[in-house]
């Protein structure tokens, strides 16, 4: 049975999940991919330009939690707490017999992911860590998994047994109240709680092969391999399987928009600037000038800023720069 893939996005992410589809679809021609539209529909937008792919909006589940979620939540929030929501729906909707993969839409698929169905025959969950070797002084990538998670949520892969549903229903829980960005108290968002996953719960397998997942967060242990007609990460054998293009805006000479360090910069990373081209190209077909203008449609949760609020925002911005 094919997997089910999917992604989650508002309308002005829709040039990226148009982009991830695209590429799922060429390795799985018979597999359902599904566009989680976290927003309301827009009447600017023609649907039908994502032929192929279906578009499932939030509000179509029938979860009854989803209306004081978006009343607590801001737009990242809210986006990635229905992660869990809607893998119980599509069990629930098109069968147990079909794992699920979750992709970010801001990743783009290089070839078949053969090592994750490998493993989705012994096990019940897939995750890809952070980063897998230590640096010999302190990193930002330790300093960004101990912020953010041991593993990026960006990809998670699921075959339905007893063990993968108990887990699928604590992080709906978890989700339903604590999908916060809140660092200060060990949380962040739908990710942080999966650091948990491992100890609570049975067959969970953290895939460390370094072609998946490969992102600016694990630039120090991965070096992209450019052939000229493909690519592989740190050796020529090993291929890269899927790339995170967190942060990525088309005609940047950075090739993440999360940070303004050099060590992002293609003049520093020259080996990822055809990769990072050829997407942005990608994404301009895929009418990104147009989508990454809409205003969501959704009223999500907004913080009163006050005095206090902005000291903690002053102090947040000096403490990125000491460390």
């Amino acid at each position: 049975m094919n997997p089910i893939f999917f992604t989650l996005c508002s309308n002005n992410y829709l040039a990226q999940a148009k982009t991830l589809g695209d590429s799922v679809l060429k390795f799985y021609l018979d597999s359902r991919f599904i566009i989680g539209l976290v927003d309301y529909p827009d009447d600017q937008i023609d649907y039908n330009f994502f032929e192929g792919m279906e578009i499932l909006p939030f509000d179509q589940l029938g979860f009854t939690e989803f209306g004081d979620m978006l009343s607590r939540y801001n737009v990242i929030e809210f986006n990635t707490s229905v992660k869990p929501f809607y893998i119980d729906y599509l069990w629930s909707n098109y069968g147990t017999d079909h794992s699920i993969i979750y992709l970010d839409p801001d990743i783009l698929l290089y070839r078949p992911m053969d090592h994750v169905t490998e493993a989705l025959k012994t096990h019940s969950v897939v995750l890809t860590p952070m980063f897998c070797e230590a640096p010999a002084e302190t990193s930002l990538d330790e300093l960004v998994a101990l912020r953010h998670g041991m593993f990026n949520l960006g990809f998670i892969a699921l075959r339905f047994t007893e063990e993968s549903n108990r887990l699928i229903q604590w992080w709906k829980s978890r989700l339903r109240t604590h999908c916060l960005i809140d660092k200060p108290r060990g949380i962040f968002v739908d990710q942080k709680w999966m650091d948990l996953a491992p100890l609570l719960f049975d067959g969970v397998f953290i895939l460390k092969n370094r072609g998946y997942n490969m992102a600016w967060w694990n630039f120090a242990e991965r070096k992209l391999l450019d052939s000229g007609s493909d690519y592989s990460v740190n050796q020529p054998d090993q291929l890269l399987y899927f790339f995170h293009f967190s942060g990525f805006k088309p005609g940047s000479e950075y090739i993440t928009g999360r940070s303004g360090e050099s060590q992002f910069a293609y003049e520093n990373r020259p080996e990822l600037k055809r990769l990072g081209e050829e997407y942005g190209s990608i994404l301009l077909e895929n009418r990104y000038n147009f989508f990454s203008q809409l205003e969501p449609k959704l009223s999500f949760y907004t913080p009163k800023v006050t005095f206090k609020s902005r000291v903690k925002t002053s102090l947040k911005k000096l403490l990125r720069k000491l460390v």
